[in-house]
């Protein structure tokens, strides 16, 4: 993969504080003076919050004073600049008090009011607190102060003369966009979690922690996207600052950080009788360790994942393995009672050695490759059981962890080696089953696949593992863009609606979707999903586990509910990022930035495209790889970005999909290579070409690939060519994209079909259908005007995209990002003065950029815009 050191941009943005920034903008804004005290934990950004509030006010002094544990012995310390001179005279307290708030008041502008900014209140010495209570409660000036969680505020502040406002941990969303921002470029998920997870959310530390990773090259772009080693850990900097705290501690205290470090959490009965109690009593007044209660237990862990990063890293070797011994050897004395604590058991075992129940280690390996840990440890903890039992179940898990390596001929031996020891059904069905998932899926080589099933099925006499052969076959068959054969399999399998198999309902989920028959195809999908994450399931279900949740991404999204679907991939998203599945996050991914594109949101579209290209990569999936190629070049072209284009249809082509036989996403790449050969100067020809491809799918049954093709046909210029080939088709009940898509290309009244692509949730539908609408309205009785104003309207809800519709239609990309940002907040009903203040520019700017954006929409005034943007809204 190639990797780049380059150095991004530095820059912080502020982002994520819009509620408390509002709060504190309120506190302040009134015709009285009023005041807001900003609490949070050292680093979260409380200053920075008082700077931004302060500055985007366009007016008026700020006052700035800085506490310090220095200076609280100092009376007016805080005040030295205004009490050195004017107060010299003054013998007692009070009196100099009375002269710093006159001091203080006379600097403020009679016109704009000054704002008094105080940083750690708690710090002030007892005169100075006093000056801010009387500014306070005489209401003299504005104040903004702020103030460490956990410190005891002065007492004024306890009344309520304060609008107290909390600043929170930023959350996964929020550091995905400060760091995309601050390094100029998408971000690998993994490494947006693991600076979650470490940083807890607190910008000084993930400051902290990117710039030790860029000075040490641990963050570079691979794929072009940057990614994180995983063994990247604490800065020097950062470790030196939160290393003082730990330094501290007594023996008996550090032994409990260091086993807590090791071990995560423990409840606090076994912290006790492992640790002196009082040590650990110690710990938790002093704020090192935290105490929560859950359910029935108390466990007890590190109050900063940083504490753990930095005592892991400095952990001698020896103390690592006898502290792992240790805990195993507790866990076994006591039983592990959660799954999660197997696991933990099993690792501390392997590291710090012993005996080891067999059956222990066999079901660690198996809720390992559950949670989709790293394959080099669910390799260890397989082999382990393997040898300790020769069970078939633990040689296949040992083969799992090696494909999803990467070791393609390591897996194939043992898969080898176990069919020359299996002598039961579940044995030859077991090795049976996951030698065709890796030939198929893997290797696109389903043929294969598809005679090892075969022959399995004619060797196995149970009619449960004949099923679940013939669910795998099935699954392949779709996978190959063959539904009607696939359903011939599935359907028995499926028919009670709610199946109990998970590999029959994931398979039912992919053949009904490439069908069309989108009821079926949700409701098997959404049992899928619900059956992987019910506990304890087998191993043998695990091979679907990557590409299962962006299956029901894309079923979801194609059934006609992009918002549900965008919903549910945020979630799978975080959960495989939470974990480190690259596998899950390749194909999650992808599914997000196919629904992204229909959607509207072309930037966030482009983002996944090259997340999951990175991840496709690294996990050496060229089907997957092949598909996400061809949904980013598509977006390229929707964006009008030529030489982006170009280089993705290179890359597709050097891929060599029409030699793997897993076709179900060969639609996609179908399209994608007639919206570029349109895009660079062929209209006519990728037309005529995809019309192929349409008939070709159609003759395999595969409905849905038929019907969105035949869209983009419609989209391309060419609705007799999709007409031609829809009329061969039936469009299943059930499906309202399939329906809106069919009214498209009818082009009876291409408005209503663009009224309800957009209740659908997909804007760049409906932007074409009302710019096809445009086109017919130049020789017909309607208000031309109008309707190209609603497709303009629609194409600036559609940042970037470029159409040939739209271009016919003369409402392309009209409006700049900053016209389209003025009309929407005004078309929302917001004043002049209030847009300028959101933007942060002059009311005059605001009316120059509303001006050109009635020009370009052709409406006249505020009642004109809202209509020209009041199209009905997505129903999800």
């Amino acid at each position: 993969m190639p990797v780049e050191t380059h150095q991004p941009q530095r820059r912080w943005p502020f982002v994520a504080r819009d509620v408390e920034r509002a709060a504190v903008r309120g506190a302040i804004g009134a015709v009285e003076a009023g005041g807001a005290l900003v609490i949070g934990p050292a680093g979260i950004g409380k200053s920075r919050l008082a700077d931004e509030v302060v500055t985007a006010r366009g007016g008026g002094r700020v006052l700035r004073v800085h506490a310090s544990e220095a200076g609280r012995d100092v009376p007016l310390g805080a005040f030295a600049r205004w009490s050195s001179s004017r107060t010299r005279a003054v013998d007692d307290a009070g009196g100099a008090v009375a002269a710093v708030v006159r001091a203080l008041t006379a600097e403020s502008d009679p016109d704009v009011r000054a704002v008094l900014l105080v940083d750690d209140i708690d710090l002030l010495d007892p005169l100075s607190a006093l000056v801010v209570h009387q500014i306070v409660a005489g209401g003299l000036l504005d104040v903004i102060a702020t103030l460490r969680s956990g410190q005891p505020a002065p007492d004024f502040v306890r009344t309520g003369r304060l609008t107290r406002v909390d600043l929170e941990p930023l959350g996964p969303a929020a550091i995905s966009a400060l760091l995309a921002a601050v390094l100029d470029g998408p971000v690998s998920s993994i490494t947006v979690a693991f600076i979650q997870r470490v940083s807890a959310g607190n910008p000084l530390y993930v400051r902290e922690l990117l710039g030790d990773a860029l000075e040490t090259g641990a963050l570079a772009v691979v794929d072009g996207l940057w990614h994180l080693r995983p063994a990247q850990t604490a800065s020097q900097r950062l470790t030196d600052l939160l290393d003082a705290r730990l330094r501290s501690t007594t023996p008996a205290e550090r032994r409990a950080l260091e086993l807590l470090a090791l071990a995560g959490q423990l409840g606090l009965s076994w912290l006790h009788e492992l640790c002196d109690p009082e040590a650990v009593e110690s710990l938790e007044r002093r704020g090192l360790i935290v105490v929560r209660r859950d359910g029935h237990r108390l466990p007890a862990g590190l109050a900063h994942p940083l504490y753990g990063e930095i005592l892991r890293a400095t952990l001698p070797a020896s103390a690592r393995l006898r502290y792992s011994r240790t805990l195993a050897d507790l866990y076994e004395r006591t039983g592990a009672r959660r799954a999660d604590d197997l696991l933990r058991w099993a690792v501390w075992r392997l590291t710090g050695g012993g005996g080891f129940d067999p059956a222990w280690m066999t079901e660690a390996a198996r809720r390992a490759t559950l949670l989709r840990a790293g394959a080099g440890l669910r390799e260890r903890l397989a082999r382990h059981a393997w040898q300790a039992t020769g069970a078939v179940e633990a040689g296949l898990l040992v083969c799992a962890a090696q494909f999803d390596d990467g070791r393609f001929a390591d897996g194939y031996r043992t898969l080898d080696r176990l069919a020359a020891t299996v002598d039961s059904d579940e044995g030859r069905a077991g090795v049976a089953l996951t030698r065709a998932f890796y030939l198929g899926w893997g290797a696109g080589r389903l043929d294969e696949a598809l005679e090892v099933l075969e022959v399995a099925g004619a060797g196995v006499d149970g009619p449960v593992w004949r099923a679940e052969l013939a669910a795998q076959r099935g699954m392949l068959l779709a996978a190959s863009g063959a539904p009607t054969e696939a359903l011939a399999l599935l359907e028995p399998l499926v028919e009670d609606g709610r199946p109990d198999e998970l590999r029959a309902a994931a398979a039912g989920g992919m053949a009904f979707m490439m069908a069309g028959r989108f009821p079926e195809a949700m409701r098997l999908s959404r049992r899928a999903y619900q059956l992987i994450a019910e506990a304890d399931r087998e191993h043998r279900d695990s091979g679907v586990l990557p590409g299962l949740a962006g299956l029901c991404v894309r079923v979801i999204t194609d059934a006609g509910h992009p918002a549900e679907a965008r919903d549910f991939g945020g979630a799978a998203l975080r959960a495989a990022a939470a974990t480190g599945d690259a596998h899950g996050l390749a194909w999650i991914t992808a599914g997000l930035a196919s629904l992204e594109l229909p959607a509207g949101d072309l930037d966030r579209a482009r983002r996944h495209a090259v997340e999951a290209a990175a991840y496709f990569r690294q996990v050496n999936s060229p089907i997957g790889l092949g598909w996400v190629l061809a949904i980013g070049l598509l977006v390229a072209v929707h964006q009008g970005d030529s030489a982006r284009a170009a280089v993705l249809r290179a890359e597709l082509a050097s891929t060599r999909p029409e030699l793997r036989q897993v076709r179900m996403y060969h639609y996609e790449i179908d399209r994608a290579v007639a919206w570029h050969t349109a895009h660079t100067g062929d209209p006519h020809g990728a037309c005529v070409t995809l019309a192929e491809r349409a008939r070709h799918w159609a003759g395999r049954g595969a409905v849905m690939p038929v019907v969105v093709i035949c869209n983009d046909l419609a989209r391309l210029g060419r609705p007799d060519l999709a007409a031609a080939v829809l009329a061969g088709v039936t469009v299943p009940d059930g499906w309202p994209l399939g329906a809106a898509i069919q009214a498209f290309v009818g082009g009876g009244d291409p408005e209503a079909a663009a009224e309800r692509f957009l209740r659908l949730g997909f804007t760049v539908y409906a932007a074409d259908a009302m710019a096809a609408a445009a086109v017919a309205a130049g020789g017909a009785t309607r208000d031309p005007a109008r309707v190209a104003a609603a497709a303009a309207a629609l194409a600036a809800r559609c940042p970037g995209l470029h159409t040939p519709l739209l271009a016919r239609a003369g409402t392309g990309d009209r409006l700049t990002r900053r016209e389209r940002e003025v009309a929407l907040l005004a078309a929302r009903g917001l004043s002049n003065r209030d847009i300028a203040e959101r933007l942060t520019v002059s009311g005059r700017t605001v009316e120059n950029h509303l001006a050109r954006v009635y020009l370009k929409l052709g409406v006249h005034g505020r009642e004109g815009l809202a209509a020209a943007l009041s199209m009905p809204t997505a129903e999800n």
